[in-house]
Order: structure tokens, then sequence, then C-alpha cells
């Protein structure tokens, strides 16, 4: 639909904030050496998705206003589905494919987007996002192997997350603590391992359990100790932070590590040195401090469970790792990720049905990539040469079993046994409000009332005959239903005053989820049109009645022979 052609909505721009609406290609299931792509749906009226080879520039026309793109799926028709922006929302229409178009397991021929859909084209499942944060200096259209992670961990197209890893990788050359904050099995091993490749530190990444430290041998474990120190000690150990020399030391569950032990870790990170058991003077150690942690650590602090001036000084940089259920555009980079750590360059030979991969995108996730790769893995043993299906999962994600595919989801229209009476007064309220015709009778009306009281005062003030008044009310009134004749016939758009197209399918979708809002608006504005009639006619009946020393005038002149 031409963009002069649509009426301006407040939904029409990007949010205040500056988020735009995207759609992620997450996984083509059955060939997995298809990347995932990011596209930016900012600026572009039309999306039209379809068989063919990638074309890296994508296809545009209209200034950017339309765009094609080319998906290598067998099961996926030359012309499948497009994506519309039709008032400020997005649709998305099959455009009558083999196969169909599928939307949250549903098949559907045209419905409207909300964010965090779930989409599937042939054998291609797609996301969704209504507003997210655009990515800087990036094009429209991303593709995830285009893209070169810095690091091991750092895959993801989701742009906020991408800054996440910027950063840190920025700050992993320097010696400043990092705190990883996230959920288990979130990966902070896996980005603490990362950061300390791209550090360029020659020696050890050395991870610490820090919920499994022994309270009783806590000084050794972490410090170390001299040969005789304490009985039992036989010979000189390092301990885990000397370990660490000229590495990084890595704390998982830093807000389980015990009280006695938050004290030595100061002085490590403050002094850069540690003193062993049975020494007698402290060495001097370089240690880059990367920490791990499930809670919020400012939280703890406040309630004194940890102590603030240890935390001031690991509070380096805090990186938020986000779990896989908020992850779900980045999964196809996450499965491939695992896959081809386990299988290498054969993880091309591996597939998924389509149901096994829809309950992938349904499943939440709890235990995140650990749950992830462990299902993999089993899948993977139990499909042997096979496609991975529904039943090579693990029962916990086939528990949540996708929507069934073969339910059509009718187009909105009017309620089942609706009169034809009935349909065409839904009809015209719909009108209405598409046309704006209601805000304009009201601001018409607002627009008279002030203009009505300012004549008053001229028409009073200059002594001008009474039914100058009259001919300004009739003047006002008659140009009530030309107000609401142009509001019918035109639109105020951002190409100038256009002629309001008649309702196309897509704005008789859209128009029908609101309309009981709708209904209460009208009824809002009928009672306010009638207050503004009442103080008119009480207006103007005051008005019309004589004051009481125009009374006794015309008496004394009645009097007068």
């Amino acid at each position: 639909m031409p963009l002069a052609s649509q009426t301006i909505s407040k939904d029409f721009t990007p949010s205040a904030n500056g988020d735009v609406p995207h759609l992620f290609l997450a996984l083509v299931c059955d060939r997995l050496s298809v990347p995932s792509i990011r596209i930016c749906l900012h600026g572009v009226e039309e999306l039209s998705i379809g068989r063919g080879d990638l074309d890296r520039g994508g296809e545009r026309s209209g200034s950017g206003a339309r765009l094609a793109l080319c998906v290598p799926d067998d099961r996926m028709s030359g012309d499948h589905a497009t994506f519309r922006r039709v008032m400020g929302r997005w649709f998305v229409e099959d455009t009558h494919s083999r196969n169909g178009t599928l939307l949250n397991g549903r098949r559907i021929d045209r419905k409207v987007l909300e964010d965090g859909d779930l989409l599937e084209l042939g054998h291609s499942f797609f996301i969704f996002r209504g507003a997210i944060p655009p990515a800087p200096a990036a094009g429209p259209v991303v593709y995830s192997d285009e893209r070169r992670p810095a690091a091991e961990g750092f895959e993801t197209l989701l742009p906020s997350l991408a800054r996440e890893f910027v950063r840190a990788e920025t700050i992993a050359r320097t010696s400043i603590p990092v705190v990883l904050r996230g959920a288990t099995g979130t990966g902070k091993e896996v980005i603490a391992s990362a950061i300390h490749a791209l550090s360029g530190r020659h020696g050890a990444f050395v991870p610490v359990d820090c919920g499994a430290l022994s309270p009783a041998l806590l000084q050794s474990e972490l410090l170390g100790h001299c040969k005789g120190a304490f009985s039992g000690a036989r010979e000189d150990r390092a301990g885990l932070v000397r370990n660490a020399d000229g590495g990084t030391l890595f704390l998982d569950g830093v807000e389980e590590l015990p009280a006695a032990a938050q004290p030595l870790l100061l002085r490590v990170l403050e002094h850069g040195e540690v003193l062993p058991v049975g020494a007698k003077a402290p060495i001097k150690v370089d240690v880059r401090v990367v920490a791990a942690s499930q809670q919020n650590l400012e939280a703890l602090a406040a309630e004194q469970g940890f102590r603030s001036d240890l935390l001031a000084r690991l509070s380096g940089l805090t990186l938020e790792l986000p779990p896989v259920r908020e992850r779900r555009e980045d999964l196809g980079l996450l499965v491939r990720a695992l896959l081809r750590r386990k299988l290498g360059r054969s993880m091309d030979e591996v597939g998924f049905t389509c149901e096994a991969a829809r309950a992938l995108f349904v499943h939440g996730w709890p235990r995140n990539l650990r749950e992830l790769e462990k299902a993999l893995e089993a899948a993977l043993v139990l499909a042997g040469r096979e496609r991975i299906g529904l039943h090579h999962l693990p029962a916990a994600v086939v528990r949540e079993p996708p929507l069934p595919a073969n339910a059509e989801t009718p187009l909105a229209g009017p309620p089942a046994g609706a009169t034809a009476p009935a349909a065409k007064v839904q009809h015209f309220i719909d009108e209405l409000s598409r046309r704006h015709v209601v805000r304009v009778v009201v601001a018409y009306a607002v627009a008279v009332f002030g203009a009505l009281q300012g004549a008053d005062v001229i028409v009073t003030r200059l002594s001008l005959p009474p039914q100058w008044m009259t001919w300004i009310v009739a003047a006002c009134l008659a140009g009530l239903p030309v107000a609401v004749i142009l509001a019918w016939i035109f639109d105020w758009t951002r190409q100038g005053i256009v002629r309001t197209p008649p309702i196309s399918a897509d704005q008789r979708a859209l128009l029908a989820r609101g309309r009981r809002r709708r209904k209460r608006t009208l009824v809002l504005a009928g009672c306010i049109l009638g207050v503004i009639g009442a103080v008119g006619a009480m207006w103007w009946r005051n008005r019309a009645r004589p004051s009481p020393s125009t009374r006794q005038t015309n008496r004394a002149t009645e009097r007068t022979p």
C-alpha cells in the first residue's frame, strides 16, 4: 500500500526510545548451513519472502520502501508470504503458497503480528520483534555468517547483546575486573574464557567454584601454603590465586564465597599480593579476576550478605547475560554452535523435523544453554542418521506441545449470526474510526464554541444588530456537515491531503481488534458533544433573553408619550 494512502497514526513512527521492528530468520530446520538473518523493518513498508538463493544485497525498490528476501528452503514457495505495515501495525499474508504459513503453530491467511510471534514458512522459522533497539551502522539485512565474533560464545544477532559483547571485547585487554550476571546455564564460564582468550594474558584460566570451597582449608586452597605450615603440609602448594598468576581467575558463584574468604580476596585485588599459610612475606601476583553471579550483588551488599568494599573492587564492568528464553532469535545460532562443537563440519548433515524445531522454540529452557546442549546430545544419539524428530527430544521439551498446525484462523469479521443491518452498522462505525470523523466533529464543535464566544464579544462591543449573531450561528451550523464530508473523503497524510482509499482486508482485521474500545470512544464523544450543545443552548438562551436594565429601558421608552 502506498505511503500516501495511509492515515497518520501514533503507531506509525518508531517508539520514543528509538526501538524499531525486526524480523529474524532463526533456523531452517533441515538445512543448518543456512545462516540466521536479521532484517530491520525501519523504513520498510513491504517485505516479500520466497524460495531462492541467498541474495546478500537484498532486492529493494521504491527508495527502500519494499524489500525482497530469498531463502534456500525447498519447502518454501517462490512467492511465499508478504509482510506489510498497515496503520502502524505489521501484517503477514500468505500469498497462496503450497505449504502455507503458520503463526504460533496455526495456519493463517492474514494476521496481525505481535511481539515475539513465531512464524513458519516452509521449513524456515522466523521470529518477529515489535520494537527492539537497532544496531548502529548496520544495514537492513544482516547475515550471521558475515559477522565474525571476536571469540567463541560471542555469537548473537540481538543488537543489545552484541553491544554487551563489544564492551567485553574492548575491556578484555585490560586488567579491569568483570562481573558476569545471569541465570544458571547462560554460558558465564564460556564468556569468561572468551575474555581470557582476548586478553592476551599468557597465564592460565583457573575456574573456581566458590560454593565448593572448604571452610576449614579456605586460606590454604586460595592462597597456598608452605611446607610444614601445618600437619600434613609435606610440600609447598601455590594455591588457586597463584596458579592464575599472569592469567585469569574465574570465580563462579561469587555470591556463595564464604565470609572468611572475602577479606583474603580483597587483599589480592587491592594490593596484588598473597600471603600463603606459613609464609613470612607476601608474594606479588598479577591476576585478572572475572566473577560470575546468579544474584544481584548490589542487593546482597545492601543486605550485608556480601562485602561492599569487595564488590567495589570487583565491579569494573558488569555484563548481563540473558536466559535462552529471551534469546529465541539466537536459537539457531546457539544450536549450530553447540552442534559444531560436537560434530565439526559434519554438523551440516544434521536436520530437524518441523515439529521438533517448533518444540525447541516453544520450550522455555529453564536451565538454559546447559539444558539445550544435553538435549541435543541425546537427540543426536537417538536419531542416528535420521532427522531429529519430536520423539528424539527429552520429555521435558515435548511436554509443552506446540499448537496444532491444522487449525485455520479465520479473518476478523462480523460475529456469527450477525444480521445484515448489524454488519452494516458495524462497518459504518469502523469507517468513522478509520477516517477520524468523530475527532473532526469534536474538534469542530470545540472550535465553534470558542469562536461564538469571541463573536459575541465583538458584536456587543461594536453595538452591531443582534441578527449578526444569528447569521454567525447559522453559518457555523452549516459548516458542520461540510467538515464531516471532507473528513470522510480526504485524509491528511505525510504526503499531504489525499483521497481516503477504500478499507482493505488488512485494515478491517486490524480495526476488528478494538471495536469495544471504539464504541466507548463514540459514547464519550457523544457525551462531549451533548455537554457542548447544552452549554451552548443555555448561553444562547441567556443571550437572547433581555437583561433587567434593557427591560427597564424598554418599559421607560414605552411609557414616554
